[in-house]
């Protein structure tokens, strides 16, 4: 993998692409911030194109420490998809709509709670030797979506457990219980990088 120069881009879908693809967005871009060759994006399948975060999304992320500002909505295109090396969603839902518009992108679209569960599943030996000739964390990210996929073919298929809650317009318990779906995979991610 030396001299891997193109960027690894990172594509985090949901609905509205205001409160749930936010936070991973913003998240992921906080854990891979001093990683030029990452890059971070988000849309939604049936965006509030043009729109800020939600508030209370936006709150969480603040006080996490990630940045929120000049963030607007998108709407999820299939080019998007085709030019993202690793995509992750928010729910099953999500990943069929992506399948179902771009079907040969399987091998690299996961729901991020069932992306985070497949990687905590990985043998320890095949992991480290995926990571073990990686320099850079670009270059472990690429490691490491083939042996999650495989891993997907030997485990259970995703559950409601494996989705994130929707909180719009939902009380603050919910966008709470949103933010920390999506907090812990990035987090298991990052520390999963990092070794």
């Amino acid at each position: 993998m030396e001299g891997m120069t193109e960027t690894y881009t990172l594509l985090a879908v949901c609905t509205g692409n205001i409160c749930r693809s936010p936070a991973m967005d913003r998240l992921l871009a906080h854990v891979f911030a001093t990683q030029d060759d990452i890059a971070v994006l988000s849309a939604g399948t049936h965006a509030h194109v043009g729109d800020d975060m939600e508030a209370q999304m936006k709150d969480r992320l603040a006080h996490y420490g990630a940045d929120t500002a000049d963030f607007v909505a998108e709407q999820l295109e299939p080019e998007m998809i085709r030019r993202s090396d690793l995509v992750l969603t928010a729910t099953r839902g999500h990943v069929r709509d992506i399948l179902s518009d771009v079907p040969d992108s399987a091998q690299k679209v996961f729901t991020l709670r069932e992306f985070a569960r497949l990687l905590e599943s990985l043998d320890e030996a095949a992991l480290t030797e995926a990571l073990v000739s990686a320099e850079t964390t670009a270059e472990k990210l690429a490691a490491l979506v083939p042996l999650v996929a495989e891993q997907r073919e030997h485990a259970q298929s995703p559950t409601s457990s494996d989705d994130v809650v929707d909180p719009y317009m939902m009380p603050d318990e919910v966008f709470d219980e949103s933010f920390a779906q999506v907090r812990g995979p990035i987090e298991a991610l990052r520390d999963t990088l990092q070794r």
